[in-house]
């Protein structure tokens, strides 16, 4: 979606915004039959005027997807405007910077129950956050499956095993079912090791009835 197309018809299922400053009052007119949502580089959204009658919630969008930053991106985020969000996919900054420009940043996301969280693309190397990662797991109590990717050239401090142990810990009104941690091996790979065994051990200490479905060197999958 971009502003120099025709408006949508009824019955698009998946859309991608690619342009900036993306209204959302025309976005949930016009697409009200989207179940997905993907934010490509330069999207952003807005409200015209916040004094003006609210936009209409994508009620039937479940899916939301954001290989970018894209500004505005809270105003979906509010928990009124995707009443059914079901999964979330994205890279961990553009998560962590749309959960913290949210008006309300203790507004937890109930309906999400699947994240696909990657820190950094690939070759990209940053520091581990680990404000960034408590933020985002902070807003989503409810997940039932919890997918992390972590394509870091260095190995992940210990502490973030830590945080996943004890964020399957704390789901217990409504469990964590699959957990999985995948680590890019090309790299610090005797380290990666000792932090998916490491990893085991801690979710083992947290949840003694875990079933490991899948462990190598560098990735670990469990049904909790």
């Amino acid at each position: 979606m971009n502003h120099h197309n025709v408006a949508l018809r009824s019955g698009v299922r998946q859309l991608g915004i690619k342009a900036p400053n993306i209204s959302l009052h025309p976005l949930g007119k016009l697409c009200s039959d989207a179940n997905e949502l993907t934010c490509l580089h330069n999207a952003s959204l807005s409200i015209v005027d916040s004094s003006l009658i609210a936009p209409a919630p994508l009620i039937n969008l479940r899916h939301l997807i954001m290989h970018h930053a894209a500004p505005g991106l809270e105003l979906l985020l509010d928990g009124n405007m995707l009443p059914r969000l079901h999964s979330l996919r994205g890279f961990t900054v553009p998560l962590f910077i749309a959960f913290v420009r949210r008006a309300n940043q203790m507004k937890t996301l109930d309906t999400v129950d699947h994240l696909v969280i990657i820190d950094q693309p690939i070759n990209e190397e940053r520091c581990f956050s680990f404000k960034q990662w408590h933020i985002v797991l902070d807003a989503l109590p409810r997940l039932r499956t919890l997918l992390v990717q972590l394509h870091n050239s260095k190995c992940p401090p210990m502490a973030m095993a830590d945080l996943f142990a004890d964020y399957i810990r704390r789901t217990t009104r409504a469990p964590l079912t699959l957990f999985s941690c995948c680590i890019d091996h090309s790299s610090d790979a005797d380290n990666k090791e000792h932090f998916i065994n490491y990893l085991e051990e801690r979710i083992e200490m947290v949840c003694p009835s875990v079933q490991f479905a899948f462990i190598n060197p560098t990735r670990l999958d469990a049904w909790v």
